[in-house]
């Protein structure tokens, strides 16, 4: 029988894992974000439901029941007995908006897939997938020569970067935990740019850019949760990324027209590849995270975080993006059980909240783009289990629309489920 529940227990996992990949291709086509034009695109939250849920924190969380992807000496706290299946979903709407127009769009994606067990005592490990970067844009910008007509630029993007992780954590003794995340990063992504005229003598040309990219990626955490008065806990996290470099495989296909490209019938000129498929680097930045939380196990959890990322030193083909400067981030929040052993069901509900601020890696001018959200979440435990499904709420906003740039506001639900399985227990019979 245990071995029964370990078979369907991966083959569900392998399942799903599969899936995530097929529906991703399908999510991204649409997620509209014109600040996903810069670099490889947006940079995915890559944390669990249980930290989105507290406001993006987690540097200093540690659960029995919770695959906390964000600092992986967390993985110390998974049941010796037990294996973690984890997942989630979620639908976003948001809203764009400019001094003139506004947009309004719907996105459903899968968001991570995960599973956590137990080596020994003192050495824990987790695998999982999940979105890595997302890029998905249709930027047009419309004007007039006088010698030639109204013609328009347009820039459009749409693909991104997937994760694989594999991360381990050990207990160096009683309260340290170290840990390491090695994920590979993969995937495809496609730029376009297009000068496009409506005047039928004059020559329009579209340029369309096909990248795929590789590479590792690694962060390393440490945590100490110190006891006080036996009954509550201080815990300490911290985490970095060190500088890394990815692969990138481009090819440019160029066509020309005459004329309107978005005519009925458009008059192609000429299709060219002006070069073989180009090999470059792209240089990754480093961050560096540290959290501090207030703990009474199975009661609540408090925590501020803080994150800093050198996206000044990104460079693509040994050149910085002038847009790219560093990101800083500040994130609060906790959790709140009334009774986690109560017969009352109600009393075993965990309810999170959180906020967090981030000045973005963008900025345009003097103006560097920021974004705001707050989160709410319930957790609801199945009965005679540490299996859980969540439901975790955000809204928040990103930009502004100030010198001319993009405000965009959005709410998303998130459906996460939690499997706490028990694996190696065995039945006695008398």
């Amino acid at each position: 029988m245990l071995r029964t529940k370990k078979i369907v227990c991966f083959f569900a996992f392998g399942v799903i894992f599969l899936c995530a990949f097929s529906y991703r291709s399908f999510a991204q086509n649409h997620l509209s974000s014109p600040y996903s034009r810069f670099g490889m695109g947006d940079m995915s939250l890559r944390s669990s439901g249980a930290v989105l849920g507290m406001g993006h924190v987690g540097y200093a969380l540690q659960s029995a029941t919770v695959i906390n992807f964000a600092n992986p000496a967390s993985y110390i706290a998974f049941d010796t007995l037990s294996c973690l299946v984890e997942g989630a979903f979620s639908i976003k709407t948001h809203t764009l908006r400019t001094g003139v127009v506004s947009q309004k769009g719907t996105t459903a994606y899968i968001d991570y897939l995960s599973i956590g067990t137990s080596i020994t005592k003192w050495w824990k490990t987790a695998i999982g997938y999940q979105p890595f970067t997302n890029m998905t844009y249709d930027v047009t910008i419309s004007d007039t020569i006088a010698s030639l007509g109204s013609y328009e630029t347009t820039y459009s993007g749409n693909g991104g970067l997937n994760e694989i992780y594999w991360g381990n954590a050990f207990q160096l003794c009683k309260g340290l935990s170290i840990g390491i995340n090695a994920s590979f990063i993969f995937g495809k992504y496609e730029k376009s740019r297009a000068l496009n005229f409506e005047n039928s003598n004059v020559v329009s040309v579209q340029i369309d850019g096909t990248n795929r990219t590789k590479g590792f990626y690694l962060t390393a955490g440490l945590q100490y949760m110190a006891p006080i008065k036996n009954k509550y806990l201080i815990g300490i996290g911290a985490v970095y990324t060190p500088l890394l470099k990815f692969w990138n495989k481009n090819i440019d296909l160029i066509t020309t027209y005459l004329g309107d490209i978005n005519a009925i019938s458009p008059t192609l000129l000429d299709t060219l590849y002006p070069q073989e498929e180009v090999k470059k680097t792209y240089q990754m930045p480093q961050s560096a995270g540290i959290g501090l939380s207030w703990i009474k196990p199975d009661k609540f959890h408090l925590e501020v975080d803080f994150t800093w990322t050198n996206w000044s030193k990104y460079k693509e083909a040994g050149v910085r993006d002038t847009v790219l400067t560093d990101s800083y981030k500040f994130a609060f929040g906790g959790s709140f059980t009334p009774k986690y052993n109560s017969s009352n069901y109600f009393a075993r509900i965990t309810w999170n909240v959180g906020a967090n601020y981030e000045l973005t890696r963008l900025k345009f001018g003097n103006t560097q783009i920021e974004r705001f959200g707050i989160n709410f979440g319930v957790v609801f435990p199945l009965k005679k289990t540490k299996t859980c499904l969540g439901v975790i709420l955000e809204y928040g906003q990103i930009g502004t629309l100030k010198n001319d740039l993009i405000k965009e506001n959005y709410f998303s639900v998130m459906l996460n489920v939690r499997l706490h399985e028990k694996w190696y227990q065995r039945i006695k019979l008398d």
